[in-house]
């Protein structure tokens, strides 16, 4: 296993590595982060990156937790605190969460390591994410 192969793997996968500690969740940040660089000026998958905070996240996650140390990414119209959340809008293009929303909570709760927004349509209205 390279750290190339770790952001394909399944969360299932990804959780049994990382309570075995055959990987870190700090290594999985890393890997995940060179992925997308080299990938998503490409295909524009993400609108933010929190990678610096999730990075610091992953050095305290808790492995035993049911999501502990898996990296997860958030669609754009859902408030995760400190980072933009502009629902892919020129409207709200400075606007960033004061709080982390209800399933960002929960999530938290289970270990998981929020490290960016995904793209979609404007308000999450369209199915084509021509955005």
């Amino acid at each position: 296993m390279t750290e190339k192969d770790l952001p394909a793997l399944s969360i299932a996968d990804l959780q049994s590595l990382l309570r075995r500690r055959e990987v870190s969740a700090r290594e999985v940040i890393d890997a995940l982060r060179a992925r997308i660089e080299a990938v998503d000026r490409e295909i524009g998958a993400y609108l933010s990156l929190g990678m610096d905070v999730a990075a610091k996240e992953a050095e305290k996650s808790n492995v035993d937790l049911p999501l502990g140390g898996v990296p997860l990414a958030i669609k754009d119209i859902i408030n995760v605190m400190g980072q933009p959340c502009t629902c892919a809008s020129k409207v709200l293009q400075s606007y960033r969460a004061t709080y982390d929303a209800t399933v960002i909570r929960k999530l938290r709760a289970a270990g998981a390591i929020p490290f960016g927004k995904t793209n979609l349509d404007e308000f999450a209205m369209g199915s084509s994410t021509e955005n």
